[in-house]
């Protein structure tokens, strides 16, 4: 029985420093692996927060290409606002001319009631971070009466 416990006595003798450094590297290599998920986990939320911020000036776009010759008559030229005093918009108006074709001999052009006049609508938005989305439209609108 003695010379049992005498063996395991030598063997954990000589092994007697491997438990601290067996430790150490374990602790390294989780440190290691938590610093990678951790750097993981930031570069999602950043691009996380990019798409959404991406994604709102997108839709103050599309809303404010909509509302464009609804809430107020469209006329050549270009505005400026703000909205929720985070996304800058821009809307520039350009007027599109149509050339006509000459009328072929016997042929009468179709007589509307109101003539109907063609705007190049764009709009650009751009979010706080600096990301932009811009969208364009051919609008008509009844030509102005004077």
């Amino acid at each position: 029985m003695r010379a049992v416990t005498g063996r395991i006595l030598v063997r954990r003798k000589g092994e007697r420093g491997f438990a601290l450094i067996e430790i150490l590297v374990a602790f390294v290599i989780l440190a290691l692996g938590l610093g990678a998920i951790s750097t993981g986990v930031v570069v999602a939320m950043r691009s996380d927060a990019r798409t959404q911020a991406s994604r709102t000036a997108l839709r103050v776009a599309q809303s404010r290409l909509e509302t464009a010759g609804i809430s107020e008559a469209l006329a050549p030229g270009t505005r400026e606002g703000l909205v929720a005093n985070k996304f800058r918009w821009r809307q520039t108006v350009t007027e599109v001319r149509t050339s006509d074709p000459r009328p072929q001999q016997g042929v009468r052009p179709p007589q509307a009631n109101g003539a109907l006049k063609s705007y190049w609508v764009e709009i650009a938005v751009e979010a706080p971070d600096g990301t932009a989305a811009k969208l364009a439209a051919l609008k008509l609108a009844p030509e102005a009466r004077q």
